[in-house]
């Protein structure tokens, strides 16, 4: 027998999928309890709704993303570096052929109410973001940590958008690069 934290991790591994795939809208409940091998009455046993299994995605993701972020940021050798390192992990991840964006950008394109449930998770992950940044660049000794944690954060997006639009894989490192012209002039 599954426990059931085993099979709530199965149905989010089977939505995440589907959702980066084909995108949230486009995936039906049948489709989600089918994809993840339980029962449609399992599904809702472990969550209420469709979008409070988006959410779950997303702070899944999120999760993984930072944890990410953290192990590349504290591998780097200066302040200026892991403040610098959410580039390198953007290089890592558009450099996968099937990048096909920002999860939390293409879902809340999907979500156009900020106060939806969904958005609120990502605002949330977005201000884990802005959080951990301006802590590094306070290590790094910037004068205005909240500041330049937004910047570092707008380029970061920005390249995402640039990877997914143009397909250029090597927009991390452009926007690496301005991050650290624009830290050395401050």
């Amino acid at each position: 027998m599954t426990s059931p934290d085993a099979t709530r991790a199965k149905i989010v591994t089977a939505a995440a999928d589907l959702f980066t795939r084909r995108g949230v809208r486009a995936v039906g409940i049948n489709e989600l309890w089918r994809a993840a091998e339980v029962a449609k009455s399992t599904l809702y046993q472990h969550f209420r709704s469709k979008d409070e299994l988006v959410a779950a995605v997303l702070r899944r993701r999120n999760d993984e993303w930072c944890a990410r972020l953290r192990t590349l940021a504290a591998a780097a050798s200066t302040p200026e570096d892991q403040l610098l390192a959410i580039f390198d992990l953007l290089g890592q991840e558009f450099a996968a052929p099937a990048y096909r964006g920002s999860d939390l950008v293409n879902v809340a394109a999907e979500y156009p109410d900020p106060d939806h449930p969904v958005r609120v998770a990502i605002r949330d992950h977005k201000r884990e973001i802005l959080r951990y940044l301006a802590e590094l660049a306070t290590a790094a000794e910037e004068a205005d940590p909240e500041k330049v944690a937004a910047i570092v954060l707008a380029l970061a997006d920005g390249a995402a958008c640039v990877r997914v639009s143009v397909g250029d894989q090597g927009a991390a490192a452009l926007a690496r690069e301005a991050a650290s012209r624009l830290l050395a002039h401050r």
